[in-house]
């Protein structure tokens, strides 16, 4: 009788504790949101259809290419936002083999590769695959994991992007200045009739 009711309790110990675990595991969303801790001062953006992209930041000012061209303000805004929490709904895929690359979009012909940097360490890489059948969201793997995830928000057309889409318009000459032929460039009051 005390060998069956030792086996009974046994029996229900091992069922609270399944039921603790199952109450916790419940209560986890697989959505997770990597977080940047500090500000990058580096961004590259290395794709096939568009080649090495540099944006480097000086002081408060954000500059593209080697050549140090300033960039336009809210453009990199916007990417730089997107690189400061970049949110994950599920993983995809464990694999690495050619087909899956392929299948997501993650091959060396379509991938977009994004490096953001404060000095010389490295803060975030993110390897952006094409976008899900949904639109809003994007096929990606972050910071050298092998892990296919899917992210909220439609980060590779984001990251698309070429030179001179994130240039800064040249600057407005001052309307009060004379134009080249000598003419006023403000108009005169208008006269009464």
């Amino acid at each position: 009788m005390k060998n069956r009711k030792l086996i009974l309790l046994a029996g229900i110990a091992v069922l609270a504790c399944v039921f603790v675990l199952q109450t916790i595991n419940a209560h986890r969303s697989p959505v997770k949101a990597y977080t940047l801790k500090d500000s990058p001062d580096k961004i590259t953006i290395e794709s096939e259809s568009n080649g090495n992209l540099l944006l480097t930041k000086e002081y408060d000012a954000w500059f593209v290419g080697e050549d140090k061209k300033p960039a336009a303000e809210d453009e990199i805004r916007y990417l730089t936002n997107a690189l400061k929490t970049v949110r994950t709904l599920g993983i995809v895929s464990r694999s690495n083999s050619e087909e899956t690359l392929q299948r997501y979009g993650l091959d060396d012909m379509t991938k977009i590769t994004i490096t953001a940097s404060k000095g010389e360490k490295v803060l975030r890489t993110l390897v952006l695959g094409k976008v899900a059948n949904n639109a809003d969201q994007t096929y990606v793997r972050v910071d050298g994991s092998s892990e296919i995830l899917i992210a909220s928000g439609n980060l590779h057309n984001q990251f698309d992007v070429k030179a001179e889409e994130l240039i800064a318009p040249p600057q407005e000459e001052k309307k009060d200045e004379a134009n080249a032929d000598g003419q006023q460039t403000t108009e005169p009051a208008a006269t009464q009739a």
